[in-house]
Order: C-alpha cells, then sequence, then structure tokens
C-alpha cells in the first residue's frame, strides 16, 4: 500500500480498519467519535467527516470534523498540523470536544480564526467509569427500566429541559425540534434510553449516547428539578450502569463538568471513578 506519510488527507474505506484500530485504543477516550466513525464507515459520509494523518497502516491520527470536531488518538505533532488544517477553513462544528490535552493542542492555531464564536471553555470534564460490578454499591429499587416505543411524547419534554439547561442552547430552534424528535425517537427503538416515570411523567432520563468497542458512554443525564436531593439519581444511576452492562456493552462511562459537584457527587456514590479528563469548547 502506498504510504502517504504526515499529508492530512480524507479518509476513505480502504484506511478504515488501521483508523478503528488506532481509535480502539483508547475506547473509553474516543467513544462519541469512534462510534461516529463506525456509523458512517461504509457510507459516502466517511470521507467527508474524517480525516487521517500519517502512514495508510500506522496512522499518525484521526480528525472527526462534522457535527463536532474532535481528534482521536493523535500524535502532538498530528494535533498541531490538524488545528493548522482546520484554521484555514470556515468552521460548521458546534463545538470541540475530547481529551484535554489534545483539545489544548488542537486549539492553539485556532484561536485567532474560530476564537471570536466561541460561546463557553468547558477545560475540565472529568472522563469517569464504573466500576467492577462486585464494587458496585447496592441502592434502593430505582424503578429504572428502557423507555418504549409509543413513550416519545413523554420523554422529549425532559430531553429538552435536559439539552437546554446542560448545553445552553433550544434544541428547537432552525427545525422546531424535528431533528432532535428523531434523535429521541430513534434512541428509544435501539432501547438506548432510560428513564425512571410516574403518572405519566419522567422523573429521570439517561441515554447511551454512544457505544463503541466495548464501551457504552452514558449522555443526557437528567433528574426532574423537584426530585433532586432526594437520591433518585444517585439509585438509577446504579442500576443504570447494571442495565446498560446487561443490554449494552461490559465498560460503562461517562464525562461531567468539574464544576457541577451534585452530578460528581452522585456519579461517585453509585460507583464512577475519574479516569481521564475532557474538555469542549461551545459555539
Amino acid at each position: 500500500m502506498f504510504r502517504r506519510g504526515g499529508r492530512i488527507r480524507a479518509l476513505r474505506s480502504g484506511g478504515l480498519e488501521p483508523a478503528l484500530s488506532l481509535a480502539l485504543t483508547d475506547p473509553v477516550t474516543n467513544a462519541l467519535a469512534g462510534a461516529r466513525l463506525q456509523e458512517v464507515s461504509r457510507t459516502a459520509a466517511l470521507p467527508q467527516e474524517f480525516s487521517v494523518i500519517g502512514d495508510d497502516l500506522q496512522p499518525d491520527g484521526l480528525l472527526w470534523h462534522g457535527v463536532n470536531v474532535s481528534p482521536l488518538s493523535a500524535s502532538d505533532r498530528a494535533l498541531e498540523d490538524f488545528g493548522r488544517h482546520l484554521a484555514a477553513r470556515s468552521r460548521r462544528s458546534s463545538s470541540v470536544v475530547g481529551d484535554r490535552r489534545a483539545v489544548e493542542i488542537l486549539w492553539s492555531p485556532l484561536v485567532t480564526p474560530w476564537g471570536a464564536a466561541v460561546r463557553e471553555f468547558r477545560w475540565s470534564q472529568p472522563l469517569l467509569l464504573a466500576d467492577a460490578p462486585a464494587a458496585m454499591p447496592r441502592t434502593a429499587p430505582s424503578r429504572l427500566r428502557a423507555a418504549l416505543p409509543g413513550e416519545e411524547g413523554a420523554v422529549f419534554p425532559a430531553a429538552v429541559a435536559m439539552f437546554r439547561e446542560e448545553v445552553g442552547v433550544d434544541p428547537l430552534a432552525g427545525d422546531g425540534g424535528r431533528s432532535y424528535r428523531g434523535r429521541i425517537a430513534e434512541l428509544i427503538r435501539q432501547r438506548r434510553t432510560y428513564v425512571v416515570v410516574e403518572d405519566g411523567v419522567v422523573l429521570f432520563k439517561a441515554d447511551v449516547g454512544a457505544l463503541f468497542g466495548a464501551v457504552a458512554q452514558i449522555h443526557g443525564v437528567w433528574v426532574r428539578p423537584d426530585h433532586r436531593g432526594q437520591g433518585l439519581g444517585r439509585a438509577a444511576m446504579a442500576e443504570l450502569v447494571r442495565q446498560v452492562r446487561r443490554d449494552h456493552a461490559p465498560q460503562v462511562s461517562l464525562y461531567v463538568n468539574d464544576f457541577n459537584d451534585p452530578a460528581r457527587r452522585a456519579y461517585a456514590a453509585s460507583g464512577f471513578r475519574q479516569v481521564g479528563e475532557l474538555a469542549t469548547i461551545l459555539f
């Protein structure tokens, strides 16, 4: 196979397997971008959303530049090259997300062309992994279960509230929420949304937002405001880990903002421990 050295190029099907192997060297850190890599691996979106640098059989790094910009297992030199490559192009992504050190290196050439558009820097987002099953705390039953087809109407308001609170923008803007509603329906169809429901109202919600290798990454954790501080989140999270391991993958991870002390305490009480640190830059 032709060796292309350090040139940045679109990732194509011929380089997919080495790229996946590289991403899988750290599936916990790369879960979000890796899941997208698998999703588009046999589609025309692959070269449109992913770039590679280095030798075909031993790449030095990957870059997802779709709805998010995210480096995957890239060397420092590759990160610098990716940053300069992006700086010469118009930004299409709504965020930069990944390993904190990698994001810091990638961001350096982007400060001038992209910096004015930044809405928020979240430089410290502890990356957590659930403990082994034997070490998981025992909690009272939480009534947690997978959401069922037909419950989209109950889940949607909770998901919108979570998105507004966590991301700081309205998912109903633009297309009136059509694409967001479709995403929620797809997660429910795949049994990747878990809920606690009482009298038809969602009190707790969490999604398996990404599946990559042996890792399930949890997104969109939300507790109804009038039920916070009552232990519901801790009990539901501990049960969530058990059910996600049963249904989807043996390793369960998530990341959380360092300033969200209540969530961090709940995750620690539910058996999660820190294994890394991510960063997100929001536009």
